[in-house]
């Protein structure tokens, strides 16, 4: 599974968090929201009840106090307030004209519980002497309005005022109409079912739990997008790093990542990077100016040795152990200085120091004149070449060196050709841009190596045998000169049974010697 990007990882975790923390603080606000408008619903029912203690009268006493109720809250909001009186037996001996039909109070079990009678004077009675037969809540006042007489409860809270004396529970009951929040009160043998609509809480709580709904997520559309651009300015120094190294190559080791002076971690790290990169430019310069010199001065000695092992083999008698002995010393001696003057050309290719000597050249013409050549060797293995050099294709180019990369290419195709197999040399001209293909048959390069190819002194398993000469540096060499030339050389393909190099040089460019 393919690793997210660190500044979408970043925009995702600031995202998730955010969420997680405004969802908890929504839900929170929520709960607490809705607590505290229940508890004001209650408040209201607890007053309502208090203020009004004639609904424990007659039926006459209590629709007069509907019709209170009705005139208190509006005409609008006239059944916003529901009330019902039951008796000790649970029969109800009143209900408002708008009670819900379907709100059973019976099934609900919306029954006061009881328990012994107490006044707020203590007494263990609710009914005075002098009451008579009348309720016990008349207090002992005459019956006035609504049943609220001069010592009603409703009037005083004197020594002989009542108080309920269950204690009242509130509970929440949905309907098919709409929702209540009822409280439920009672004396020793009446219970009095007060309700207040609780549809418009609901609604209201509803709208705000929506909102926030609805607005959770573009607050964390704005926190990802936050995330995101604080990702991207957090890498922003990252990606200068990251870019300034991939500049950096063997004739760019000069270059150092430039500080930004924001982030004292981030200069901490560029300025590692560029310490690292003092000790890598120091070892590569030692390491050129070791095999330039070391190349450089042994030119002189192999040209010396060569030179005596010519006239020694001269002097030798023909046929002799001798003779045999110096040509053998003579073939590696050349060797040697093909490899020591194919060293002293990568050490200037990679020093940047690659003398060229620029001047415009006929590419088709210089092949058809190293072709001649390749033909005779390719006649000792009877290889077919096929040849196309189409018109004339003209780049600045150094001449020796061009040579030298050609015929690397030509004359490999030939030692790693099959017998009786077949030489394939394309030049065309395209885009400006001139593109040589060289291929050949063989077993082809296996996927292991393609990678090592054009590493200095690679050999393939089939190359490493004296029968094919070389050592190793015919492709990095020929690469070398052709990027000198601002050009490129790759492996086009290779499969079972061929295998081709693509050349590419700029037609006619500008090049100026390094």
């Amino acid at each position: 599974m393919k690793a997210l990007p660190f500044r979408l990882k970043i925009a995702l975790l600031s995202t998730l968090t955010s969420g997680l923390v405004l969802a908890g603080f929504g839900a929170a606000a929520w709960l607490l929201i809705y607590q505290q408008r229940l508890d004001g619903v209650d408040r209201e029912i607890r007053s309502l009840s208090a203020r009004h203690p004639g609904w424990f009268m007659n039926r006459p006493s209590s629709e007069r106090l509907t019709s209170a109720l009705e005139f208190t809250f509006g005409e609008e909001r006239k059944e916003h307030v529901i009330l019902q009186i039951t008796d000790s037996s649970g029969v109800p001996g009143y209900r408002s004209p708008h009670w819900p039909a379907d709100l059973d109070t019976a099934a609900l079990g919306l029954t006061a519980p009881r328990k012994p009678g107490i006044t707020r004077s203590g007494e263990e009675s609710l009914r005075p002497p002098d009451a008579g037969g009348g309720p016990p809540w008349a207090g002992g006042g005459g019956p006035g309005p609504g049943g609220m007489g001069k010592g009603s409860p409703g009037r005083g809270r004197g020594p002989g005022a009542l108080a309920f004396t269950t204690t009242p529970r509130f509970l929440t009951v949905e309907t098919k109409a709409s929702a209540w929040r009822l409280g439920v009160f009672g004396v020793d043998d009446t219970t009095l079912v007060l309700g207040v609509n609780f549809a418009e809480v609901q609604g209201e709580l509803g709208h705000l739990r929506n909102g926030f709904l609805i607005a959770l997520p573009i607050a964390l559309a704005l926190i990802g997008l936050g995330g995101w651009l604080v990702g991207g300015r957090a890498l922003g120094p990252l990606k200068t790093i990251a870019e300034t190294a991939e500049t950096v190559t063997s004739r760019g080791l000069d270059q150092r990542i430039p500080t930004s002076h924001e982030d004292p971690e981030i200069d901490r790290v560029i300025l590692v990077l560029n310490r690292m990169m003092d000790r890598l430019e120091t070892s590569f310069r030692q390491a050129i100016r070791f095999s330039a010199d070391a190349s450089h001065e042994l030119k002189t000695p192999l040209t010396i040795m060569h030179g005596e092992l010519e006239n020694a083999l001269q002097a030798a008698s023909p046929g002799s152990r001798e003779q045999q002995v110096f040509s053998n010393l003579l073939e590696e001696t050349h060797r040697l200085k093909s490899i020591v003057q194919s060293l002293l050309l990568l050490a200037r290719a990679d020093a940047g120091q690659l003398k060229l000597d620029l001047e415009e050249l006929d590419l088709a013409a210089m092949l058809k004149d190293l072709l001649e050549d390749v033909r005779l060797l390719a006649a000792e293995q009877h290889l077919i070449l096929e040849i196309n050099l189409g018109t004339a294709a003209m780049v600045r180019a150094d001449r020796s060196l061009l040579q030298a990369s050609l015929f690397n290419l030509l004359s490999n195709a030939v030692k790693h050709n099959e017998p009786r197999g077949r030489i394939r040399v394309q030049l065309e001209a395209r885009d400006h841009w001139v593109f040589l293909e060289v291929g050949n048959a063989g077993p082809g390069i296996p996927a292991q190596t393609r990678a090592k190819l054009f590493e200095r002194f690679h050999r393939g398993d089939a190359a490493r045998n004296r029968r094919l000469d070389g050592v190793g540096l015919g492709l990095s060499l020929a690469r070398e000169i052709v990027r000198a030339h601002q050009g490129d050389l790759k492996l086009k393909e290779s499969r079972p049974g061929w295998t081709a190099f693509e050349l590419q040089l700029p037609e006619r460019s500008e090049i100026t010697s390094p």
